[in-house]
């Protein structure tokens, strides 16, 4: 393994959790910097199947009734094809709670899954350029099971003003944060 080999490895690794990020954070243009314009998505039927255009209109409208979400990533594994495609495949955890205007009302799924993507690397940067979502399987949770009136056990806001929204000055550049979070 060589150094191009890890940085595109690191780079990879970025793409799939700037996403998830965008996806909790209800952040669209986290998401779609994660695609190259012309991806194709193959979701389940019933969410979404075509470009990737399609996919933001989708997940625009359904994220918002989300009262919280959380997308983990676990096992990843990188697969190279030549020094400008990857075959990723990502094990996913992901708790959504609907809202009143979402058709789980208030009820909290946990989906078991995985990503299976490809990644290209364009003009110097990696982006998926497919993406298969395989749900392994899911859990409806009961409602009265939750809780969440423990002051600390208050949600991660979702319109912008979660504090990792801040930007940073980067590797390279100017700190912006002045080491505070």
């Amino acid at each position: 393994m060589n150094i191009e080999e890890l940085t595109a490895r690191m780079e990879i690794h970025d793409v799939l959790l700037r996403y998830c990020r965008g996806l909790d954070r209800v952040d669209m243009s986290l998401v779609r910097g994660a695609f190259h314009p012309d991806a194709y998505i193959h979701f389940p039927e019933s969410l979404h199947v075509g470009g990737v255009e399609g996919f933001f209109d989708f997940l625009t409208a359904e994220m918002p009734r989300f009262e919280r979400t959380m997308h983990f990533l676990g096992n990843s594994l990188i697969e190279f094809d030549g020094p400008s495609m990857a075959y990723v495949e990502t094990y996913l955890n992901a708790d959504h709670q609907g809202s009143e205007r979402h058709h789980w009302k208030n009820e909290t799924v946990k989906l078991w899954g995985r990503y299976l993507d490809r990644f290209e690397q364009r003009e110097g940067v990696w982006l998926i350029a497919e993406r298969k979502l395989v749900v392994d399987w899911m859990f409806r949770y009961p409602k009265e099971g939750w809780f969440d009136d423990h002051p600390d056990a208050s949600g991660s806001p979702r319109d912008g003003s979660d504090p990792v929204i801040r930007p940073v000055g980067g590797f390279d550049g100017a700190p912006l944060r002045n080491g505070k979070l």
